[in-house]
């Protein structure tokens, strides 16, 4: 089958002992189980090669503070809490045939009364009491989940990128957040996989907001959110399909900051600045890579 817009894409570079630096063209995927079983295995050669590994995924790892709470949480790794919740609901098959509008209903009637939001987005066919297919008049943010627990529209990452969308939205153009609800388990199962869970970490949630996210000598992943917006002056028009060019833009444009020692840099230059915004990002909302404080 061909390769076309809005599918997957892995892009790669990595450093070979004996043939140097190699630079793959990025890898096309249909199905998402597809390309998590090629990373898993990309990963495992790594680590058998005792290197240390970095990997973005282009979807939201979290989402606006409170969303835990908002369904009951009271703990103190509500990123993580969330990631295990969607993991063991979320249901994703072989062709991408998922349950991610049902999820979402069902979130949303944890979250507040018997109306629409936070999420919204969906077919006319998956509509429900809960979710809606576009936003409506019935909720608007912040998003009113309870006494004293209001949902924002984005968060503190999505403040300092202009063109991102909300997390909330399931459907249409830039539907980040149905990207997240079928990608974060797939992350999750990348970062648990017991092959390497022992050197796994997820940025920021793991590591804070540090140049040295990792240990200087491998193995070592790292996990992080990404988004490609960041090198749209980048791309390079030999490849036909948008997706491709970002993906390559983005891979080369971190081993050119790697070359010049410069990498380390991203993960510490991050947050919104402050103590509690930090600690806000840290435990609960994540970061993009790449996303500069204000």
């Amino acid at each position: 089958m061909l390769p076309t817009r809005n599918a997957i894409w892995v892009g790669e570079r990595f450093t070979d002992a004996s043939r140097g630096e190699i630079l793959l063209d990025p890898h096309y995927f249909r199905t998402r189980r597809q390309a998590g079983n090629y990373i898993q295995q990309r990963l495992r050669v790594h680590g058998a090669e005792r290197r240390r590994a970095f990997v973005g995924f282009d979807f939201s790892f979290a989402f606006p503070a409170g969303f835990a709470a908002s369904l009951g949480y009271t703990g103190s790794e509500p990123w993580r809490w969330i990631w295990t919740l969607l993991s063991d609901s979320i249901q994703d098959d072989d062709a991408n045939r998922n349950n991610r509008f049902q999820i979402a209903s069902d979130l949303n009637a944890r979250c507040g009364s018997n109306t629409p939001g936070p999420f919204w987005g969906c077919p006319s066919a998956n509509a429900t009491v809960t979710l809606s297919p576009t936003m409506v008049r019935q909720f608007r943010y912040p998003y009113s989940a309870g006494p004293e627990l209001n949902l924002e529209r984005t968060r503190l990452t999505e403040h300092v990128l202009p063109g991102v969308q909300s997390t909330w939205k399931l459907y249409g153009a830039g539907s980040v957040g149905g990207q997240a609800l079928l990608g974060i388990p797939v992350v999750k199962r990348l970062r648990d996989d017991p092959a390497f869970a022992g050197v796994s970490r997820v940025w920021p949630f793991e590591t804070g907001f540090s140049t040295t996210p990792t240990p200087s000598i491998g193995p070592s992943i790292l996990h992080a959110e990404i988004w490609p917006g960041v090198v749209r002056d980048r791309l390079d028009r030999v490849f036909p399909i948008r997706d491709q060019a970002q993906v390559h833009a983005y891979v080369s444009w971190l081993a050119d900051l790697d070359r010049r020692g410069e990498l380390g840099e991203l993960f510490a230059n991050a947050g919104d600045g402050t103590v509690e915004g930090n600690r806000r990002c840290i435990r609960e909302e994540g970061w993009i890579l790449g996303a500069k404080p204000r």
